[in-house]
């Protein structure tokens, strides 16, 4: 009996070349997709950042100069982890603080941190002289 004729080989030199030339397409596929996506992180991806009550202001009194809006108050905050994050006018204009995850994060002033609904809320009831009319009122508040 011949052995020639019971051996069989599955692989042979031109079943080795494809799947050595799958590999390397689907090394250069993952390569490509971790390079857009690190592309996405640094230069695209954003997240939330949180308001003071003196950036809020500024930025009401901007949108109302720029826009020339009529109205009298903001209609919504707009809130993240109890924390404001942007408003919506009564004109339809909507406002979120916004900034890349690569940035660098500035420390702020101790008198200047970031607000939560209730600090506004108390703030804007009890008008003291360390606290300044800055002409903010709101009907809403509006998770995002």
């Amino acid at each position: 009996m011949s052995s020639k004729g019971h051996i069989v080989c599955l692989y042979n030199k031109n079943t080795k070349k494809r799947y050595g030339k799958m590999l390397e397409i689907m090394l250069w596929s993952a390569w490509f997709l971790l390079g857009a996506y690190t592309f996405w992180f640094v230069f695209k991806a954003k997240t939330f950042q949180p308001l003071t009550l003196d950036e809020l202001a500024l930025a009401w009194r901007l949108h109302k100069c720029e826009a020339k809006c009529k109205a009298p108050q903001i209609h919504d905050l707009l809130l993240r982890d109890d924390e404001v994050v942007g408003f919506k006018c009564g004109c339809g204009y909507e406002f979120l603080q916004k900034r890349l995850i690569s940035q660098k994060v500035h420390p702020r002033a101790q008198n200047s941190k970031p607000l939560s609904i209730g600090e506004i809320e108390g703030l804007l009831q009890k008008r003291t002289r360390s606290t300044p009319d800055l002409g903010i009122r709101y009907l809403n508040t509006k998770r995002v």
